[in-house]
């Protein structure tokens, strides 16, 4: 069940500096914000601990520093820099929403206020990695070490690492393929974005339609996420056809049912005709971790 609990702070009172205008950053204004954090309260209420909560005291003065800290040009950037300072800060929320209103702007115009509101959450996704070429296994490594320090994302599972025969015409050497299991604040186009970073800095080359790769980085699954735009296909359009996909996401997410195939990634690989070509390279370590990298 969707966790529904809140807790809600109104009408934050503070006074910066923030603004595209010059007198704005010189003179200053007052602005109000509304910060609405979703958590599972049930513990607190049965126990009447605050250690079982999120103490609004730290959250009004989380909001503050911010605030009537460094200028930022837009609200939209106040209220973004509050969602993501909150929910690095409470691991328990599991979203906010924060409404960042300037009472008295310098437009002209008759109207009560301006304001964003914007909602944050965190989400888990799936991402598929391959590579074959050179240090197969130290490419992996790079990538992972590099998932784990992007920003607002961390990497929390791994799947064993299998080697998998090319797919497609060309010939090429096998792969290693494995799956991690990602939490992440950011949205899934602006994952992509960072995944894209993450190929281009391990030498990632797109010349040749299946080729060889350095590294290649899919996004699997992102929540429970249906998209098809030309940028982003979700979940992966290949994810059911795919044994070099499906057997290590059925290490770290067997149960996970595939948005609009509706059955889970261990019926998917069960299911599947062809398995050939993919066979244990290395186990993982019981925590998914295998000494890849550390936490």
């Amino acid at each position: 069940m969707a966790v529904t609990d809140k807790i809600i702070l109104s009408q934050m009172s503070f006074y910066g500096y923030h603004g595209a205008l010059p007198e704005e950053n010189k003179i200053g204004q007052r602005f109000l914000v509304d910060a609405e954090l979703e958590a599972d309260l049930y513990a607190a209420g049965a126990s009447d601990s605050l250690e079982q909560t999120i103490n609004y005291a730290e959250v009004y003065g989380l909001v503050r520093d911010i605030v009537e800290g460094p200028v930022f040009k837009l609200i939209e950037a106040v209220a973004e820099r509050i969602a993501e300072e909150l929910l690095n800060t409470y691991s328990q929320a599991a979203s906010c929403r924060i409404r960042v209103i300037k009472p008295d702007p310098p437009i002209a115009g008759h109207y009560e206020s301006v304001a964003v509101e914007i909602e944050r959450k965190r989400s888990t996704s799936y991402l598929g990695l391959g590579s074959n070429i050179d240090d197969r296994e130290g490419f992996l490594k790079k990538a992972l070490e590099a998932l784990n320090t992007t920003k607002n994302t961390k990497v929390s599972r791994c799947s064993s690492i299998y080697e998998t025969d090319p797919y497609g015409p060309i010939e090429q050497n096998n792969f290693l393929n494995m799956a991690v299991q990602i939490e992440t604040l950011l949205p899934p186009e602006a994952l992509l974005d960072e995944i894209r970073r993450i190929e281009q800095g391990l030498m990632r080359k797109r010349d040749v339609h299946w080729g060889p790769r350095t590294i290649d980085l899919d996004i699997l699954l992102f929540d429970h996420y249906k998209i098809n735009t030309e940028k982003l296909s979700l979940p992966h359009p290949e994810i059911k056809r795919r044994a070099f996909v499906l057997k290590p996401l059925a290490d770290i997410a067997p149960h996970v049912v595939v948005p609009g195939i509706n059955r889970s990634v261990i019926e998917l690989w069960q299911g599947l005709n062809d398995k050939e070509g993919v066979r244990i390279w290395r186990k993982n370590n019981g925590e998914g971790k295998f000494g890849l990298f550390e936490n």
